[in-house]
């Protein structure tokens, strides 16, 4: 029998580790990647806008490689904080997911709405997300983010993301079958990009929206802009700040006037009641549950049949 040197042994066993932790590791991501309703691809898009690159998520409804299927083209729902709606895993704001692939699955299996794509757009990381989504600084904001770049980002979408998925993926061209939605910050840049590009997207969902960032800009340039939305849903809890026994206090008053203000704009500038919905929820507070939970409400309305 060879004799092997105590550094030998050891370097062997090494060997041994780290090949079943990668064994295991790939065995974790299988699980994962099967806890996935319908077709998740994960795209690197390189940005020149902000200099760096991401991962865009996108999702393809059941048969859309079938070959009946092969002309027909979907509607896309663009949502920001990719990297929050498919799997808890990979989540960047907490430990849960918006369940967006099992949500959308289920509807589309009722016929309560038709087969569309949906476009996660991952952040650049809890560090950088307020520099992207930003488009006003945050005097609350800790640490400080005193020169942010959200003023970019309909830029962004307009000239990287959106080429990037017609000419990679068979969607509908047209403003009118395009939506953009996201939460919290990832909504305040949304509701930014339809005051600013106002052709691009026709619809917007916006979980609970930051709407309070620099004295509420952002409703300030909404009330003034030539909005060109057909759908809007609005969601928002009565306790966004999750305090105990779901108490009145100021900051939850704030969030939920800031959305009935954005409600009373849209009305204002001429959009039928019919295409606005606004879900308030009693004691529901700032978190993927609550936006998981009121998901489908959401897509019901935006693409409903």
């Amino acid at each position: 029998m060879l004799a092997l040197s105590q550094n030998q042994r050891v370097c062997i066993t090494l060997v041994a580790c780290i090949t079943l932790a990668v064994a295991a590791l790939n065995s974790l991501q299988h699980a994962r990647a099967q806890e996935v309703r319908g077709n998740l691809q994960l795209l690197t898009l390189e940005s020149r806008v902000f200099d760096n690159s991401r991962f865009l998520r996108i999702w393809l409804p059941e048969g859309y490689d079938d070959e009946e299927n092969i002309s027909h083209r979907y509607p896309v729902l663009y949502l920001n904080d990719g990297q929050d709606l498919f799997d808890a895993a990979t989540a960047v704001l907490g430990s849960d997911e918006w369940q967006v692939d099992e949500t959308t699955t289920d509807l589309i299996s009722a016929g309560a709405i038709s087969p569309m794509i949906i476009v996660g757009i991952d952040n650049a990381g809890r560090a950088q997300r307020p520099y992207e989504y930003l488009p006003y600084p945050d005097e609350f904001l800790i640490p400080p983010e005193p020169s942010p770049a959200g003023n970019r980002y309909a830029f962004f979408l307009e000239t990287e993301v959106i080429p990037f998925v017609d000419d990679r993926f068979r969607t509908r061209r047209e403003a009118d079958s395009r939506a953009l939605g996201g939460s919290s910050y990832g909504a305040l840049i949304s509701l930014y990009v339809a005051v600013t590009r106002p052709n691009l997207f026709s619809r917007l969902l916006l979980e609970s929206p930051s709407f309070y960032v620099d004295n509420n800009r952002i409703l300030n340039d909404a009330s003034r802009a030539s909005l060109n939305l057909e759908r809007v849903y609005l969601g928002i809890g009565t306790n966004e700040l999750a305090l105990d026994n779901c108490p009145e206090h100021p900051g939850n008053a704030e969030a939920v006037s800031g959305v009935r203000r954005l409600a009373d704009i849209l009305v204002d500038s001429g959009m039928p009641a019919d295409q606005l919905h606004v879900l308030i929820e009693t004691c529901a507070v700032h978190s993927q549950v609550a936006w998981a939970r009121r998901f489908p409400v959401a897509l019901r309305f935006l693409f409903g049949n």
